[in-house]
C-alpha cells in the first residue's frame, strides 16, 4: 500500500480522539484504508510523497495526479497539494527516512511514538489545536499498543 505520511498520522491521530470512519462527500478512501491499517498493524506500507490509495478515488483528483483542491483556512489559501507534498516531506526529514520507504504501519508508528511531544508541531493542520493533536495521536498509539501513556 502507498501513503503519505500525514495520512497515516491522521488515521491514527482521529483513532485517538474515538473519531469514526465513513465514507466521505469528497469519495476519499480515508474510511476503507483506515479499516486495513487498524486491522493489520504489520501491513507493509511505501511512504510517498503524491497521491496515495487514499487519494485515488476522490472527486478533487485530477487526471495528472495532483489534488485540485484547495486549503482556504489559510491565508492566503495554498493548493492542498503544494501543502500536503511540504508536510509529508518535513514529515519525512523529522522521522529520518527518504520517501519511498517501505516499512510495516507498526514501524512506523514506533518512529512516531519517539517524537511524541514534538510532532505535532509539523503534523498539526490549519486550524487545529496543537494541544488536542498531541493527545489524540498519543491516545491512537495506545489504543494500537504502541504506547503505554
Amino acid at each position: 500500500m502507498k501513503l503519505r505520511p500525514h495520512h497515516l498520522l491522521d488515521i491514527v491521530t482521529t483513532y485517538g480522539w474515538g473519531g469514526d470512519f465513513k465514507p466521505h462527500p469528497y469519495g476519499h478512501a480515508v474510511h476503507t484504508v483506515a479499516e486495513k491499517v487498524l486491522a493489520d498493524p504489520d501491513l507493509e506500507v511505501e511512504f510517498i510523497i503524491g497521491s496515495d490509495e487514499i487519494c485515488v478515488p476522490c472527486r478533487h483528483l485530477r487526471e495528472d495526479g495532483r489534488c485540485g483542491d484547495v486549503l482556504d483556512q489559510c491565508d492566503p489559501p495554498v493548493s492542498k497539494q503544494d501543502y500536503n507534498d511540504d508536510l509529508d516531506r518535513r514529515l519525512c526529514a523529522h522521522l529520518g527516512f527518504p520517501p519511498h520507504t517501505v516499512m510495516t504501519v507498526r514501524e512506523f508508528l514506533k518512529l512516531v511514538n519517539g517524537h511524541v511531544p514534538g510532532i505535532e508541531a509539523i503534523c498539526t493542520h490549519p486550524g487545529q489545536n496543537k494541544k488536542k493533536r498531541r493527545e489524540s495521536l498519543i491516545g491512537g498509539l495506545t489504543k494500537l499498543g504502541i504506547r503505554t501513556s
